[in-house]
């Protein structure tokens, strides 16, 4: 049987993780830094970003305006649509996470100095950078203002500025569904490269290999506690960002629970890879830092997606998971995301999780010339 003595390994590898202070440590330090410290950090400047507008006014101001809102380097992209509830689509799916609606008798009321009105909707899942894209649109209508009539000139146009899953701007509800994904993909890595080599280190490995457990059994019960450990971390910090910080859970848990196994299972194939090719905990840690930063750097958690100026660097996107995830975890957090949106971001993670475990066992399996089932 390929599983037999898989459940005794896992139990084992449990209790190895957690009985050794140093391993203790290393394993839960993370969430009381993390919860204390990184939740304040701010992202940096928006570029390259897509801006939803439905314009019902046909006159010159709003086309004045709209051309002097295309012509900064803050947005590449204008998606026009027909109707508010196009609006509240596009944002809902993150295709943008700004949008812009002129009234029909926008240019009219300019010209009768009677106050015209402009509505922005911004991505509350996205709050630093919907907060500094509304600061761009607010010095750019600032300027608009001033070139049409003077600042001080009453019955000017306004922004009604309303905000979407974050009515508050709250930064910490931003930072704590970021580090969720963060601390997930940190631990299921380094858990998984670290677990294997210290195996070798110790040379308890080579007795692994030649012991009554399959190949296949060996892998999954090494990895299993991994996947055990960071998806315990990644609820920890979903109820522990609830509770002291008032971040919502306004989805379904259990949708959550699914979605965070998924994208634990499509991470730790990275874990596998760098293990098969470490021989000490010291490389296995180097590695994991190595390919921990990049991912999540061209992810949108640090700073966002849009701001990235290479094409190649943004299709990387695309194979990155913590993408996904961090699609899903603000979703179902802040904004109740149903099952068939989740399934959008899911597909994908899956699709990784089946290449990356397929890859990695392959590797694994060569390394070591075994037949692994």
């Amino acid at each position: 049987m390929v599983f037999v003595g898989t459940g005794a390994l896992i139990r084992k590898e449990l209790i190895n993780l957690l009985r050794e202070p140093k391993s203790f440590f290393m394993i839960f330090f993370p969430i009381v830094l993390f919860l204390t410290v990184f939740v304040f950090a701010t992202t940096r400047d928006v570029e390259n970003a897509a801006i939803v507008v439905f314009n019902q006014d046909s006159g010159k101001y709003s086309r004045d305006l709209l051309e002097d809102i295309i012509n900064t380097k803050a947005f590449k992209e204008v998606i026009y649509v027909d109707s508010e509830k196009d609006v509240a689509q596009n944002i809902s799916n993150e295709n943008s996470f700004i949008g812009l609606t002129f009234p029909q008798d926008f240019s009219k009321k300019i010209i009768k100095k009677e106050g015209a009105e402009i509505q922005v909707v911004l991505d509350g899942r996205r709050t630093n950078a919907a907060t500094i894209t509304s600061g761009y649109i607010n010095n750019i209508f600032e300027r608009f203002k001033a070139k049409i009539a003077g600042p001080f000139i009453s019955g000017m146009p306004r922004l009604t500025i309303r905000t979407w899953y974050n009515p508050n701007k709250d930064p910490i509800w931003f930072s704590i569904t970021n580090l969720i994904c963060m601390i997930i993909i940190s631990q299921a890595i380094s858990l998984t490269s670290l677990s294997f080599a210290r195996e070798k280190e110790e040379g308890t490995l080579d007795q692994l290999l030649v012991s009554p457990i399959k190949p296949l059994g060996i892998l999954i019960g090494k990895v299993t506690p991994s996947i055990i450990i960071s998806l315990f971390m990644g609820m920890c910090v979903m109820f522990l960002g609830n509770l002291l910080y008032s971040v919502p859970i306004r989805g379904s848990i259990l949708l959550m629970f699914f979605a965070i196994s998924m994208y634990i299972i499509s991470v730790v194939g990275i874990g596998v890879i760098i293990a098969a090719f470490a021989n000490t905990q010291q490389q296995a840690m180097l590695g994991t830092f190595i390919l921990q930063m990049p991912l999540s750097s061209l992810s949108g958690i640090m700073s966002p997606t849009e701001g990235i100026p290479n094409y190649y660097l943004q299709l990387f996107s695309i194979c990155n998971p913590i993408v996904y995830a961090n699609k899903l975890v603000k979703g179902i957090m802040l904004k109740n995301m149903s099952l068939q949106s989740a399934m959008e971001s899911i597909y994908p993670l899956i699709i990784i999780a089946v290449v990356l475990l397929v890859v990695s066992t392959i590797i694994f399996a060569r390394k070591y010339r075994l037949n692994i089932f």
